[in-house]
């Protein structure tokens, strides 16, 4: 199951009961309204006092409260209380990933406790954002080139992929749509050359497969790196000049003499439905819409259904992020 865990924004997110609908009769009703609040206030305090988390039902999972503000003095002293609270929580609904309000992703402590990967207990995946990346390949390599005032069907991608899967394969053809050409450039050259082989009678789409450490990536303006890790990225030379796009987790081509782009994040916008959902329960302001987002689409089955969903949601880049952290208009410009 999926949770998200937030601070308190506001007391009324503590509440577990609706409020019954007031009586006419206006003694009565203020009657009411005060042992209404009176009630309501008390269990807000008992709740910070006895470091009780509220949960409730969400979208697509559960919602854990703390009944603390991420503003409140002596915060990590509560949070410290609230910690053993979570890790049962956590156990009790078999939660297999969470996205965390961004101040709790910083807190040390409180991440110890998803890091953990003993026998005993399931490591817990903490929801990035970096898998909306994979669905957006185009959409990225787009915003770029419209910054450096040039046209995608005119690039030509180089996809350093390692993996065979059928998202992998699906996500190929997709690009195959859109661009001049696509090379794969892989150590799994017998699989590689068979799927190639398959493109080109399937579909006649022709697609270059090949493992030159020395030569495949020389000249190549876009790199797209679906699943190699940094000491494998290494072994080939890059173009100095290139546009690295990093789907994988921060595994950064290192190299002195680079002075090309590394996208590590996409920032992106969703429509106006989805950030009102999400700010009525109370996370737009504490997580970045990046990762709320790919909450929403953790639980597509394919390729296709994920891009079906992001065109209904009108996705798109807002910004784009490097190993410093958001790109600046100067930069795509030096690289054009």
């Amino acid at each position: 199951m999926q949770g998200y865990l937030k601070f308190k924004e506001k007391d009324e997110e503590l509440y577990e009961i609706d409020i019954i609908e007031e009586p006419s009769d206006k003694k009565v009703k203020r009657l009411i309204q005060l042992l209404i609040h009176s009630y309501l206030g008390l269990v807000v305090k008992i709740k910070k006092w006895f470091h009780i988390i509220t949960v409730k039902e969400i979208y697509s999972g559960l919602i854990f409260i703390l009944p603390i503000l991420s503003s409140e003095k002596g915060m990590q002293k509560h949070l410290k209380k609230c910690i053993p609270k979570i890790k049962k929580l956590m156990k009790k609904y078999q939660i297999s990933q969470v996205v965390l309000a961004e101040e709790l992703r910083q807190n040390e402590l409180l991440m110890q406790i998803f890091q953990n990967n003993s026998n005993t207990e399931r490591k817990i995946h903490i929801l990035d954002g970096k898998e909306v990346m994979f669905y957006l390949i185009k959409e990225i390599v787009e915003y770029i080139s419209i910054k450096q005032e040039k046209t995608i069907e005119l690039e030509e991608l180089y996809l350093l992929i390692k993996q065979d899967n059928y998202q992998y394969q699906t996500n190929i053809l997709s690009l195959a749509e859109h661009f001049k050409n696509i090379n794969i450039v892989t150590p799994s050259l017998k699989t590689y050359q068979k799927l190639a082989k398959q493109f080109e009678e399937k579909y006649d789409i022709i697609i270059p497969i090949t493992n030159n450490k020395k030569k495949s990536l020389k000249r190549a303006k876009w790199v797209i790196n679906f699943d190699l890790n940094a000491e494998e990225i290494k072994k080939y030379a890059i173009n100095r000049t290139a546009t690295i796009i990093y789907l994988n987790k921060e595994e950064i081509y290192e190299e002195s003499s680079f002075e090309g782009l590394h996208i590590c994040h996409a920032g992106i916008d969703i429509s106006q439905e989805i950030k009102d959902f999400f700010d009525h329960q109370g996370l737009l302001n504490q997580c970045p819409i990046t990762i709320l987002y790919e909450s929403i689409i953790q639980n597509k089955k394919s390729f296709k259904q994920v891009k079906e969903q992001m065109k209904r949601d009108c996705v798109k880049i807002e910004k784009l992020y490097g190993r410093r952290g958001i790109l600046s208009d100067k930069e795509y410009a030096k690289m054009g």
